[in-house]
Protein backbone atom coordinates (compact mmCIF):
# COMPACT_ATOMS: atom_id res chain seq x y z
CA UNK A 1 0.00 0.00 0.00
CA UNK A 2 0.87 3.68 -1.11
CA UNK A 3 2.30 5.41 2.33
CA UNK A 4 0.16 8.61 2.44
CA UNK A 5 0.48 11.40 5.77
CA UNK A 6 -3.17 11.66 5.60
CA UNK A 7 -4.04 8.42 5.83
CA UNK A 8 -3.22 5.67 8.43
CA UNK A 9 -3.99 1.85 9.49
CA UNK A 10 -5.93 1.09 12.82
CA UNK A 11 -2.62 0.55 14.36
CA UNK A 12 -1.42 3.93 13.46
CA UNK A 13 -4.53 5.65 14.05
CA UNK A 14 -4.91 4.03 17.84
CA UNK A 15 -1.17 4.88 18.33
CA UNK A 16 -2.07 8.65 17.46
CA UNK A 17 -4.80 9.12 19.98
CA UNK A 18 -3.38 7.22 22.42
CA UNK A 19 -6.02 4.21 22.58
CA UNK A 20 -6.01 0.52 21.73
CA UNK A 21 -6.89 -0.43 18.78
CA UNK A 22 -9.91 -2.72 19.67
CA UNK A 23 -11.46 0.08 21.58
CA UNK A 24 -11.78 1.93 17.62
CA UNK A 25 -12.80 -1.38 16.43
CA UNK A 26 -16.07 -1.29 19.59
CA UNK A 27 -16.58 2.34 17.83
CA UNK A 28 -16.88 0.72 14.53
CA UNK A 29 -19.11 -1.75 16.11
CA UNK A 30 -21.94 0.98 17.59
CA UNK A 31 -21.98 3.01 14.80
CA UNK A 32 -19.71 5.60 15.92
CA UNK A 33 -17.24 5.52 13.38
CA UNK A 34 -17.04 4.08 9.56
CA UNK A 35 -13.08 4.02 8.41
CA UNK A 36 -13.23 3.31 4.24
CA UNK A 37 -11.72 0.22 3.95
CA UNK A 38 -9.35 -1.35 0.99
CA UNK A 39 -9.87 -4.21 -1.59
CA UNK A 40 -8.42 -6.67 0.90
CA UNK A 41 -10.81 -5.10 3.95
CA UNK A 42 -8.14 -3.41 5.60
CA UNK A 43 -9.73 -0.34 7.66
CA UNK A 44 -7.85 3.09 6.51
CA UNK A 45 -8.75 6.40 8.54
CA UNK A 46 -8.05 9.64 7.44
CA UNK A 47 -7.67 12.56 9.28
CA UNK A 48 -11.44 12.98 9.94
CA UNK A 49 -11.72 9.88 11.31
CA UNK A 50 -9.12 10.89 13.92
CA UNK A 51 -10.72 13.79 14.89
CA UNK A 52 -14.28 11.65 15.38
CA UNK A 53 -12.02 9.63 17.31
CA UNK A 54 -10.49 12.06 19.72
CA UNK A 55 -13.84 13.63 20.07
CA UNK A 56 -15.49 10.10 21.61
CA UNK A 57 -12.53 10.10 23.54
CA UNK A 58 -13.53 13.95 25.09
CA UNK A 59 -17.15 13.02 25.06
CA UNK A 60 -16.76 9.61 27.15
CA UNK A 61 -13.32 10.29 29.53
CA UNK A 62 -13.84 14.51 29.61
CA UNK A 63 -17.37 14.30 30.20
CA UNK A 64 -18.52 11.24 31.41
CA UNK A 65 -21.10 9.86 28.16
CA UNK A 66 -21.45 6.40 27.67
CA UNK A 67 -21.76 5.22 23.71
CA UNK A 68 -25.06 5.93 23.64
CA UNK A 69 -24.84 9.31 24.82
CA UNK A 70 -22.22 10.04 22.33
CA UNK A 71 -24.11 8.58 19.87
CA UNK A 72 -26.76 10.92 20.79
CA UNK A 73 -24.49 13.98 20.87
CA UNK A 74 -23.31 13.02 17.18
CA UNK A 75 -26.88 12.97 15.76
CA UNK A 76 -27.81 16.07 17.93
CA UNK A 77 -24.99 17.59 15.83
CA UNK A 78 -25.34 16.56 12.34
CA UNK A 79 -29.22 17.99 12.56
CA UNK A 80 -27.42 21.50 13.80
CA UNK A 81 -24.97 21.17 11.03
CA UNK A 82 -21.62 20.55 12.84
CA UNK A 83 -18.65 18.90 12.16
CA UNK A 84 -16.26 17.62 14.36
CA UNK A 85 -14.25 19.76 14.75
CA UNK A 86 -17.04 22.67 15.39
CA UNK A 87 -18.46 19.91 17.68
CA UNK A 88 -15.10 19.47 19.97
CA UNK A 89 -14.74 23.39 19.68
CA UNK A 90 -18.40 23.33 21.71
CA UNK A 91 -17.79 21.01 23.66
CA UNK A 92 -14.18 22.55 25.32
CA UNK A 93 -16.28 26.30 25.46
CA UNK A 94 -19.23 24.58 27.50
CA UNK A 95 -17.28 21.36 29.28
CA UNK A 96 -17.99 23.24 33.05
CA UNK A 97 -21.92 23.45 31.78
CA UNK A 98 -21.20 19.21 30.87
CA UNK A 99 -19.95 18.53 34.38
CA UNK A 100 -22.41 18.26 37.67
Amino acid sequence: MKKNKNLFLIGEAAKQVGIHDQTIRMYERKNLLKPHRTANNIRIFTSADITRINTIITLTQEVGLNLSGVKMVFALSKLNGMNDDELLDFVYDHLKEFQI
